[in-house]
């Protein structure tokens, strides 16, 4: 497995020492969220290479004929007393190898890129705002630090008026590929 590296960045030096610390203690948050950013990617790839190994092992079963394998909590509800397990199970799968066909294959597979898709849009949205979100927050913060350490000076500073190199934005990757 590769490492996952989320590099900080060095607060700039024209800065005075307490905003040099609340750069640090905001980069600390942001590096932590580049982080879980990183390892939710990581997740939902690793997650869509197994859909694709079962929807092989699926095509696999089913050209060899072969039932689906028991687990062990199929295993263990099989032997309660109270839940009678189903006999009739091996009768209808028979004749499935006569229907499987490369078309099958392939729609299994394209149904298991549609849902992996959609995963990833909503996963780059997500993460898009709470990258917003967490801009938002720490530009207050700032504002606010200048505010109290020369109150005379910027009464009127702007949120939107903090530039973007005290507080950057966290960059979030939209262009990882979920299959290699």
């Amino acid at each position: 497995p590769r490492a996952v590296v989320c590099p900080q960045i060095a607060p700039p030096p024209s800065l005075a020492e307490p905003l040099k610390e609340l750069f640090k203690q905001q980069e600390a948050v942001r590096g932590k969220l580049r982080l879980q950013h990183s390892i939710e990617r990581e997740k939902l790839i690793v997650s869509c290479e197994q859909e694709i190994l079962r929807v092989h092992c699926r095509a696999a079963r089913t050209i060899a004929n072969q039932a689906v394998p028991f687990s062990a909590c199929t295993m263990l509800l099989d032997s309660e007393v109270y839940n009678m397990p189903l006999e009739n199970q091996g009768d209808e799968n028979k004749s499935v190898r006569d229907r499987f066909n490369a078309r099958q294959f392939i729609s299994w597979l394209q149904d298991v890129d549609d849902k992996y898709d959609r995963m990833k849009t909503c996963l780059l949205m997500r993460q898009q705002h709470e990258a917003a979100a967490l801009n938002a927050v720490q530009r207050m913060e700032w504002q606010l630090k200048v505010q109290e350490l020369d109150p005379a000076g910027h009464k009127s500073l702007c949120v939107n008026e903090v530039p973007s190199f005290y507080v950057p934005m966290v960059d979030v990757n939209d262009d990882f590929v979920l299959l290699p």
